[in-house]
């Protein structure tokens, strides 16, 4: 009775991963959950229970559904776990709940994985993320400053620090580690966000560096409007009003309307003595806008 249960155990899960293997990709994430749960359905003892634990929780993280991977990562904790094993499953969970929007729960199971192996750069990213995401900059620059005394050229750690201190300000700062993580990304065929290029000419804009800060947003590709609009105020104070025509046009007579992006383009149409174009661009915007007066 046993031997046939077993083999129609085995059939069934053949059955499944011949399923998964053939399914449409439409189908493909609910059918390997089906095939997840089914193997710890048919699990015989603790240790395939344990196993098929794991990989739903790697499942789950990796599909983004963290609810679910809160409640197998603490039903893992519950279960006798190596300590390589304990700190995977509270490395996940800090994640996990940091995702789901519950700071205190991610702080409290990171500082668990931390206190495992307290010199893993992950962890100490993790935290820093935790810390920064909720406005607690200095702790998170503690944590990033001790990812670079293991690894001086952290690519995240250096990011993160530039965009703390460009938020606090000292743009001195952020600028050189901005710096120091673009060089990096270069190094490893790499590159960093939009985001970051705007801060980091932000910082060399703030300190004095116009041409440093100009060039940074030249290089960015991307049509973005806040770093189009940083261009334009460089070539504003340059007078270089040709081109920050060029930046802005592509952004106009759209069907959405901005009237940050229209009155700095009419502004500079005026400056430019462009008065016929300014006035089109008004009343196009007076067209799309009755309720607002761009002026």
């Amino acid at each position: 009775m046993k031997k046939m249960f077993y083999k129609k155990t085995k059939i069934l899960l053949l059955l499944l991963i011949s399923f998964f293997v053939f399914v449409p990709a439409g189908y493909c994430n609910d059918a390997e959950e089906s095939a997840l749960l089914t193997i710890l359905q048919y699990a015989k003892n603790e240790k395939q229970e344990k196993k098929a634990n794991f990989k739903l929780l790697q499942y789950y993280m990796r599909e983004k559904n963290y609810e679910s991977a809160i409640t197998i990562g603490n039903q893992l904790l519950n279960s006798k776990l190596s300590k390589k094993q304990k700190y995977n499953v509270y490395y996940d969970l800090s994640n996990a709940y940091l995702l789901s929007d519950k700071p205190e729960k991610a702080l409290e199971i990171g500082q668990e994985a931390q206190y495992l192996y307290p010199k893993k750069i992950e962890t100490k990213l993790l935290l820093g993320n935790i810390y920064k995401n909720n406005s607690l900059n200095e702790l998170a620059i503690v944590k990033y400053k001790e990812c670079l005394d293991i690894d001086d050229d952290n690519l995240e750690a250096l990011t993160n620090l530039g965009n703390i201190y460009n938020f606090q300000e000292n743009y001195k700062a952020s600028l050189e580690y901005f710096e120091k993580a673009q060089t990096e990304a270069i190094k490893d065929k790499t590159d960093l966000s939009v985001d970051d290029y705007i801060n980091m000419a932000i910082s060399a804009k703030e300190i004095g560096r116009r041409d440093q800060a100009q060039a940074i947003l030249e290089s960015i590709n991307q049509k973005n409007k806040k770093a189009s609009l940083l261009l334009v105020s460089i070539y504003h104070s340059k007078q270089e009003y040709d081109k920050a025509i060029d930046i802005l046009k592509p952004f106009v007579y759209r069907n959405e309307t901005d009237i940050e992006i229209y009155c700095n383009l009419a502004q500079i149409y005026l400056l430019s003595n462009k008065f016929n174009e300014a006035k089109d661009l008004l009343l196009y915007f007076k067209s799309k806008n009755k309720q607002n007066e761009a002026i």
